[in-house]
Formats: C-alpha cells, sequence, structure tokens
C-alpha cells in the first residue's frame, strides 16, 4: 500500500512528494524538479532582462550638434547658429552643454564671439538669439538652437565663417538614467552612472 501525500499532526497537515520506494527514483526525480526550477529561473531572469532592454532601446535618445550658416531667416535676415539635436527614439535630458573653439573651452556666448569673431566692447548691433540647452528635455527628432548670430554684421560673417571651428561636448541622459558623454560629432559615445558637472559650463545668455 503506498503512502499517503500528506502528514498529520497535533498542529497541522503537511504535505510531502510520494514515494516510489525506491531511492535512486526518489532521488533522481528529486534532481530533475530542482533542475526544472533552475532551468525555469533562469528563463524568466533572462526574460526579464531581454524586457528591459527592449524598454532601454524604446527610449534611447542619441544627440549630435547643429551646426548652420543658414538656420533660418527672419526679416530678410538670416542666423547662423549652433545647438543640440536628437535623432534618437526617446527623449534625453541634457545635464551639460559644453563649446569649444579650437579646443578652448568658452564660457559664454560673449566669450565664444570674443574668441572667434573678433566681439568688442559695443555689442548693440548683434542681434543674438540664444536658448539655455542645460537642464532641459529634447524630444526625439527635435532640434534646438542654442546660440546664433545675425549674419549681416561682421562678427555674424564671422561666426557663420568659423562653424567648423567649434567642438561640442554634452551629457545627456534617457528617461530611465542611462546617461551618456558625447562629442556630438559621430556615433561615438560614452556610457556614466551620472553626468559630471563640466569644468567650462557654456552659457549662451552671458
Amino acid at each position: 500500500m503506498s503512502h499517503p501525500p500528506i502528514e498529520s499532526g497535533a498542529d497541522d497537515i503537511s504535505a510531502h512528494p510520494r514515494h516510489t520506494g525506491h531511492r535512486w527514483i526518489d532521488l533522481t526525480l528529486a534532481l530533475s524538479a530542482i533542475f526544472i526550477s533552475a532551468v525555469s529561473l533562469a528563463v524568466a531572469i533572462e526574460h526579464g532582462r531581454t524586457e528591459r532592454d527592449l524598454v532601454a532601446a524604446n527610449s534611447w535618445p542619441f544627440i549630435g550638434a547643429v551646426m548652420a550658416n543658414q538656420y533660418s531667416t527672419e526679416g530678410g535676415r538670416t542666423l547662423a547658429a549652433i545647438g543640440v539635436s536628437n535623432s534618437g527614439v526617446g527623449p534625453a535630458k541634457i545635464q551639460s552643454f559644453e563649446v569649444f573653439y579650437r579646443g578652448e573651452p568658452a564660457s559664454s556666448g560673449r566669450d565664444l564671439l570674443r574668441r572667434c569673431c573678433g566681439l568688442g566692447p559695443d555689442e548693440a548691433d548683434i542681434g543674438r538669439h540664444f536658448e539655455v540647452t542645460d537642464r532641459t528635455v529634447l524630444r526625439a527628432g527635435e532640434a534646438k538652437a542654442t546660440f546664433g548670430v545675425w549674419r549681416d554684421t561682421p562678427v555674424g560673417q564671422a561666426f557663420a565663417s568659423h562653424l567648423t571651428d567649434f567642438t561640442f561636448r554634452t551629457c545627456y541622459c534617457s528617461i530611465l538614467d542611462q546617461c551618456w558623454i558625447s562629442n556630438m560629432r559621430d556615433l561615438t559615445t560614452a556610457p556614466v552612472k551620472a553626468c559630471p558637472d563640466p569644468k567650462v559650463r557654456f552659457d549662451p545668455l552671458h
């Protein structure tokens, strides 16, 4: 007569696996159950990783540089501008944006124009267009002009001619807080746990 699959005691009733009466068969069945459980756990973990990677891929941003000597036209005036664009599939949280002229960092729009374009003390004739980039969100497919100069001034003409002398660096994060540092010129990005503060932050408003 086979053993019942339960045991009763003074306090409770507990179930136990049915035994065959053969030690090696029982051991094989127990090991098989453990193996199947381990495989199921591994499959579940891998499925979770795949789901996580899929979500990350569907929210991946990619930031590139905007450099245009004819960014926009308004009232017969043409604007040369630098800025950022997001060609990825998810929004980008831009934490820092740095601008360099021939390898030297510029701290502001005025500083950049003094370095590249002969900006003097009289700035009244320069109609600039600028927008803060740091700590902003850029939607997928969106482009934003960070700093620009109207081309109908000597400084604006110089700015347009020196666009290829500008280089950039940005640190940005996805909505999943995956972060990268990029030179904004090619596909090279360096993943980081968190965006560091730049040594010289570019502020277009000063």
